[in-house]
């Protein structure tokens, strides 16, 4: 398990400016990097005696700023533990590209072992792609800001869009403003579709939530948007809003949970694999997490301070069992 500092990333730019004024050639000496990683992992991996100063230095930034008050003691930076991805943002993500896309450089938000990838791209203005015919992938697609232009359709911001792999390929445009696009780049199933679907969201009514406790339901504080449905398994993609007000026990899922916070705010708890108490991170817009089945998250200090709306995904019917605690994880 790799995480980062807790608390410190928001920061990283002032505590590192703090570190280069006491060493001006600490960017030859792979401070930013080294200081990135959890300190635990750095006292390990960290054997060169003259890094071992700014090690110091970082340790003593990150108690400082706790002591002042200013970082949030509960802010936790990205996990990644096998196939579970947490609290990942956006900004901080790796730079790279999918052969879907070709040379268009994109955020990796996650490159699963199993090959599936999550991928944000963003694109000025003029901007035209014309996608491979073979395709390894079955791509959801949410316009996230800007315009896309589909072939001859036009897609704004939250229209959705499914993308088959043996589908035909479309031709790909950004808006007069450039477009900002969420990709999930799934292996294929045998239930998808022969043709692409483009969705409008903006023409579906938003739904009283419903979150099943085995076999009853239990009427929540949200409200959600089907943007994709499979009978057969499950399967679904939705939007889901929240309030303020909105609470959630601590829970547990038979199966994958997957999101993407698009606007507002959201507090989590998440009881990790090999850790006897749990761990509160703060999603921002462009928070991304992908949660297999049987962690046990939520908890009395889940919850938004302004509201929040998410892009959520299953990949099989979504069973949601509530619990006392980490204690009852599976």
């Amino acid at each position: 398990m790799i995480r980062f500092c807790d608390g410190v990333g928001r920061y990283r730019p002032l505590i590192l400016a703090g570190i280069r004024a006491a060493w001006p050639n600490s960017e030859n000496k792979g401070v930013e990097p080294i200081f990135l990683i959890d300190l635990m992992d750095v006292r390990e991996k960290t054997k060169e005696k003259s890094v071992r100063p700014l090690f110091a230095a970082a340790c003593l930034a990150c108690l400082w700023l706790f002591t002042a008050g200013l970082a949030p003691p509960l802010l936790a930076g990205p996990v990644w533990d096998g196939d579970l991805v947490l609290f990942q943002q956006r900004e901080v993500a790796a730079i790279g590209t999918v052969a879907e896309l070709g040379a268009t450089p994109v955020r990796l938000l996650n490159k699963a072992r199993d090959g599936r990838q999550v991928v944000v791209a963003e694109v000025a203005a003029g901007w035209t792609h014309s996608l491979p015919v073979q395709r390894q992938h079955t791509i959801e697609l949410l316009v996230l800001a800007g315009e896309l232009s589909w072939d001859s359709r036009a897609l704004a911001m939250h229209d959705f869009a499914l993308l088959p792999a043996a589908a035909p390929a479309p031709a790909w445009a950004a808006g007069p403003e450039g477009v900002s696009l969420l990709l999930f780049l799934d292996l294929p199933q045998a239930t998808d579709p022969a043709v692409a679907r483009v969705l409008d969201s903006a023409s579906i009514a938003w739904r009283p939530g419903i979150v099943a406790q085995q076999d009853t339901g239990q009427a929540l504080k949200l409200e959600v948007k089907d943007l994709l449905w499979v009978e057969s398994t499950g399967q679904r993609t939705w939007l889901l809003r929240a309030g303020a007000d909105l609470q959630v026990p601590w829970e547990v899922h038979d199966g994958v949970e997957e999101g993407y916070l698009l606007e507002g705010d959201y507090r989590i708890g998440e009881c990790l694999p090999g850790e006897a108490t749990p761990t509160t991170g703060d999603y921002l817009p462009g928070g991304y997490f992908y949660r297999p089945g049987g962690v046990v998250h939520s908890g009395p200090e889940s919850g938004s301070q302004g509201g929040a709306l998410w892009l959520l995904r299953t990949p099989t019917r979504l069973t949601v069992d509530f619990v006392d605690g980490c204690s009852q994880r599976d």
